[in-house]
């Protein structure tokens, strides 16, 4: 890092909007294609990744939208139980399964997408929420090229439908 450079733009902070989360998301999408692109079968983990955290930002704006006032709270501190869940899904936690558990709205508009469309969109986010994990990028296993293209493209239509 250079001298007088600070990282005070990555600090807390938990006044984001969706809109801005989905901007992220899109990034992160941006990213894994960037890395796809290289063709090294080491950059295979980045890609899907990435992917990954794509999905957990779009779950993450959605759940923001669903619950504006707990996801603009600073602090836990006066919260019931169900609203600090809430509130640890959006800024605390990486469990995709729980984000899609807790918005049941969004997974029947997923299904209605994927019947108008005929593609199994549903079944590929709850593949994707059931088997990503965060921790894929401590892992010392190198995933396929072709798997991270398979991730790639499903991230692809998905955060189209997540939008």
């Amino acid at each position: 890092m250079k001298p007088g450079m600070t990282l005070s733009a990555f600090a807390k902070q938990y006044t984001t909007t969706p809109g801005q989360m989905t901007a992220v998301a899109e990034r992160r999408f941006r990213d894994a294609e960037a890395l796809f692109e290289t063709g090294q079968n080491d950059r295979a983990n980045g890609v899907v990744y990435l992917c990954g955290i794509c999905i957990e930002i779009l779950l993450k704006a959605q759940l923001m939208k669903l619950y504006p006032e707990t996801a603009r709270k600073q602090s836990q501190q006066s919260m019931g139980k169900r609203e600090r869940e809430i509130w640890s899904l959006i800024w605390r936690s990486h469990s995709l399964d729980d984000m899609l558990v807790q918005n049941p709205k969004l997974a029947a508009g997923v299904r209605k997408k994927g019947e108008r469309d005929q593609k199994p969109y549903l079944d590929w986010l709850k593949a994707i929420c059931g088997t990503w994990t965060v921790y894929i990028r401590y892992s010392s296993y190198t995933t396929a090229m072709g798997d991270a293209k398979d991730m790639l493209n499903r991230a692809r239509e998905l955060k189209e439908v997540l939008k």
